[in-house]
């Protein structure tokens, strides 16, 4: 009986772990978006459940991907890849975007992000940045940019479907590096 009772645990704690990692990166290596290049985490945050990586596609260019994840019962990462979002890009030339996400659009509780990259501006350490529908605006935040060049702003209402966004990238001191309108 006490085998029996064992090998039922061991199944348990087996079944229970599935397809998840002792680490986020263990993770993100361990799906389709490690199988050309070995990611490079550039933002996450595991309140929220957000990931954004480098990586490289099945043609060989680079991608950067927003994903989301979340930690089992075991304090095991589990990637959700049914809303990820990557872009294009190509490190020479070096760019600059901003976009604007739902994760978890068919949930209970999706989450609504603003996120981008600057990779053009060594100096460049804030974005302002504005919703607007119609003409009416409907949020308006600054962002930090991290030391990888990306930025995150989870939003704490849900945009409309027709919205157009704006965005100034800053430096430490405020001045504006670069308009987007």
């Amino acid at each position: 009986m006490r085998k029996l009772l064992s090998i039922l645990v061991i199944l348990a704690v087996v079944f229970s772990s599935g397809c998840s990692s002792n680490t986020l990166q263990d993770a993100i290596s361990g799906s389709e978006y490690g199988k050309y290049e070995k990611p490079e985490i550039l933002y996450h945050d595991d309140e929220v459940g957000v990931v954004i990586f480098l990586t490289k596609n099945d043609t060989g260019n680079f991608i950067i991907c927003r994903s989301s994840y979340e930690k089992n019962s075991l304090q095991r990462y589990v990637l959700d890849t049914d809303d990820d979002y990557s872009i294009v890009v190509d490190i020479g030339k070096k760019s600059e975007f901003i976009q604007l996400d739902t994760i978890g659009n068919n949930t209970e509780s999706p989450l609504n992000i603003v996120w981008g990259g600057v990779f053009h501006y060594p100096g460049a350490k804030q974005i302002a940045y504005e919703i607007h529908s119609g003409n009416e605006m409907i949020v308006e935040n600054l962002v930090e940019i991290n030391k990888k060049h990306v930025f995150v702003d989870v939003l704490s209402e849900e945009v409309a479907e027709t919205f157009s966004l704006t965005f100034d990238v800053m430096d430490k001191e405020g001045n504006i590096l670069y308009s987007y309108n």
